[in-house]
């Protein structure tokens, strides 16, 4: 199938998107792309239609990790989305947010995918002097208790209306631009952040407490390293029963859950897309003996290991 063309008007967005889609390719093996690592020249700020970018990437984002931020806005089509611990189905209005650093893929992406996909570092207000806690203390760039909202037809007008701005801001590059097109995205993100409370509000699912981030934040860095909510709790200044009392109270699970969870998740990402062994997989995870992780893959999954990988061949994930 061939590539749509880009329209906008800065070739920078063309060198971009197609490092992106070389990236993609040549790293595969790496099973979860670093991307800070393989961009060799980062960017600051980046739009694109989906779709443009959904065929220019052949349809597929696979596991990777990266410090720029992810607004996307479906307006039809539909995917498979992982972000960090959650996978759910895309579909027609929906909006995802990938924060700093956390794990996330995309497949069997629709080929009518519709919509926009907007990309910044937090560099790039500072950079056109936007006071840093104005982007910073947004609820929807933390490690959000859920990263996706299905909109309403009315609440994706409005989005849709504000990444059309940028997008034709985004056609020159003077500095008046560049200032417009940043107050466009704390635009989008007060909104977000709204839509994010709003939907809390009329469920049961509770949206954000500055702890619970703060656990996010650490059990992301430290999870192939620390798995007891003890060492999470003394780092939090908060007893052990508090955090667990905390954690369930906002995602309906305790915090040791949440950890084993996060710890699965990566595990099943490597035994999904490695041709690692499980003693390589298990060292990587911080487990010093083969059979413990497998003990506990088991124990958290109710398969081993190697039953799970021998399901991928038979029912391909």
């Amino acid at each position: 199938m061939s590539v749509n063309p880009i329209y906008t008007a800065n070739n920078d967005d063309a060198i971009v998107l197609e490092k992106y889609r070389q990236i993609y390719r040549k790293y595969l093996d790496d099973k979860i792309i670093d991307m800070d690592k393989r961009m060799k020249h980062p960017f600051d700020f980046q739009i694109y239609s989906l779709e443009t970018a959904v065929p220019y990437v052949n349809y597929t984002v696979p596991p990777s990790r990266q410090t720029p931020y992810w607004i996307v806005l479906v307006k039809k089509g539909s995917c498979e989305k992982s972000i960090g611990s959650f996978t759910f189905p895309v579909k027609e209005q929906t909006l995802y947010i990938v924060p700093k650093r956390v794990l996330h893929s995309s497949k069997h992406w629709s080929a009518n995918a519709a919509g926009y996909v907007l990309l910044f570092n937090i560099d790039f207000f500072l950079n056109n002097a936007f006071p840093k806690h104005l982007i910073s203390n947004k609820k929807v760039l933390k490690n959000s208790i859920r990263p996706y909202l299905y909109l309403d037809a009315p609440q994706t007008q409005s989005l849709s209306d504000m990444f059309e701005t940028i997008l034709h801001e985004h056609s020159g590059s003077d500095r008046e631009r560049k200032e417009m097109i940043a107050i466009k995205i704390l635009e989008i993100l007060i909104h977000c952040d709204r839509l994010f409370s709003r939907a809390e509000l009329v469920g049961n699912e509770r949206y954000y407490h500055p702890t619970v981030e703060r656990f996010n934040s650490l059990l992301e860095a430290n999870f192939t390293k620390e798995r007891t909510v003890a060492l999470y709790a003394a780092a939090l200044d908060i007893h052990p029963n508090n955090l667990n009392f905390l954690i369930r109270e906002h995602t309906g699970i305790s915090a040791k859950q949440t950890i084993n969870n996060r710890i699965i998740t990566e595990a099943k990402y490597l035994l999904t897309h490695s041709d690692q062994n499980i003693k390589s997989i298990a060292n990587q995870l911080g487990f010093e003996e083969a059979h413990n992780f497998s003990t506990f893959f088991k124990k958290n999954s109710g398969i081993s290991p190697l039953s799970y990988k021998a399901s991928l061949i038979i029912f391909p994930k």
